[in-house]
């Protein structure tokens, strides 16, 4: 009962909020005859529509720009009256509902709302607002609570996040600012049961901003909640970011950055610098990129596009592939298929896998020396391969054979391409 009756109890607080600010405002207004049209109000949490009621008794939806006036839910403390709805539901339920009108009431004393009155359209647009430096729990639907902190990021140079399950999503931006917001979601009635739930920890100073949640002490591992977190920072600085269980995502940062997640995806677009990604049980993909790049996952594959840079990538079961790279990659796996597709050599290379094909693209006018090992070897005519090969072999070189690429499967082929 708990999530329907949310929405109800909402409902219920705008009816009667709407009932309360139309009694007191033409308490002395003279009485008009005419027809009432009917006039619908819109409630809105957080950029979502709940319901549209039809109010067949509003004449005067101008009045209701009044409602505008509303700081926040305090106002309406006379909305304790929706307890007298209790009267029409059977006796069992209705000490509950009861208990969960005291719940709501408590989590919105301290909530701001925005109304917005539109007479051409004729609704009312009811909207939470959640702070965005608040650095509190705030309920903004059934069953949905943020957590948001901006502050300044200056002098930031290293940001931490930790989380015990969820997402992550960290995004690079150029202005001095750095905002942090999580969402919650799930089995959750009210904040403070959120609270009694999990733990929020924040410590930002010049130069460090460290945020990490846990579950309360006491607490099991499966709390039947969903976090969703998102991280706005200066593309400039460390990143360190880890969740237990769920995916992560970043763009636009460029600087030393490590992710980990213990069961989840990992895409990283338009980042530089040094950078680590590991994965327990995901895949790995990363695009537009440049610098130190070392990927690993215990169990997914890995994909890279449009790179450069010192690639290393590795996995227990899966495959990988490097299309479209400039520089060196050394990748393993111990059993999946491996893609190279070169666009500039530039230091040496490998490849290995315990059962799979390898396929390497390279540009015929490189200079490059192979050591190439497999069940059997396929080489591209179009290269101009100098060299000994046999039916589970193959050394040479293309041009003066300046860089090396070494290549070997137990169980599979070797082939060799020309990249045009």
């Amino acid at each position: 009962m708990k999530t329907s009756s949310w929405e109800i109890i909402i409902a219920g607080f705008i009816f009667v909020g709407v009932a309360i600010y139309l009694i007191e405002q033409n308490s002395d207004a003279p009485v008009s005859n005419e027809t009432a049209a009917a006039d619908s109000i819109r409630i809105n949490l957080n950029g979502n529509d709940i319901r549209v009621f039809e109010l067949k008794s509003l004449q005067n939806l101008e009045n209701l720009k009044n409602l505008e006036n509303l700081e926040n839910l305090k106002n309406l403390r006379n909305l304790e009256n929706l307890k007298n709805l209790t009267n029409f539901l059977p006796a069992e339920v209705r000490t509950e509902f009861e208990a969960e009108i005291d719940e709501v009431m408590q989590e919105f004393e301290q909530e701001s709302v925005n109304v917005v009155v539109n007479t051409e359209k004729g609704t009312v647009s009811v909207d939470k607002i959640v702070p965005a430096s608040s650095g509190n729990w705030t309920a903004v639907s059934p069953g949905v609570f943020a957590y948001a902190k901006e502050f300044d990021a200056t002098t930031l140079q290293e940001t931490r996040l930790e989380l015990p399950f969820g997402s992550i999503d960290v995004i690079g931006s150029s202005g001095p600012k750095a905002e942090f917001t999580v969402k919650a979601s799930g089995q959750i009635s009210t904040k403070a049961d959120l609270q009694s739930k999990i733990n929020t920890s924040t410590n930002i100073t010049a130069d460090r901003a460290f945020f990490k949640i846990t579950p309360q002490t006491g607490q099991s591992k499966n709390l039947n909640i969903q976090l969703q977190a998102t991280l706005s920072i200066p593309e400039n600085i460390r990143v360190h970011m880890l969740t237990n269980a769920g995916h992560i995502s970043s763009e636009d940062i460029h600087g030393e950055q490590n992710y980990k997640t213990l069961g989840g995806h990992i895409t990283l677009k338009n980042i530089s610098g040094k950078i680590s990604a590991e994965t327990g049980g995901g895949h790995i993909s990363i695009s537009d990129s440049e610098g130190h790049l070392v990927l690993n996952s215990k169990g997914g594959s890995i994909h890279t596009q449009n790179s450069t840079g010192r690639l290393i990538m590795k996995t227990a079961g899966g495959n990988l592939q490097a299309y479209d790279f400039g520089g060196s990659v050394d990748a393993s796996t111990n059993g999946g298929n491996i893609e190279l597709r070169f666009l500039k050599l530039d230091g040496n290379s490998s490849a290995t896998t315990g059962a799979g094909t390898i396929t390497l693209w390279t540009p015929k006018s490189e200079n490059a020396s192979f050591n190439l090992a497999g069940s059997s070897i396929e080489i591209d005519s179009e290269l101009d391969f100098q060299g000994t090969t046999s039916s589970g072999s193959a050394q040479g070189t293309i041009g003066n054979g300046a860089t090396s690429i070494t290549a070997k499967t137990n169980y599979g082929k070797v082939i060799l391409h020309a990249k045009n």
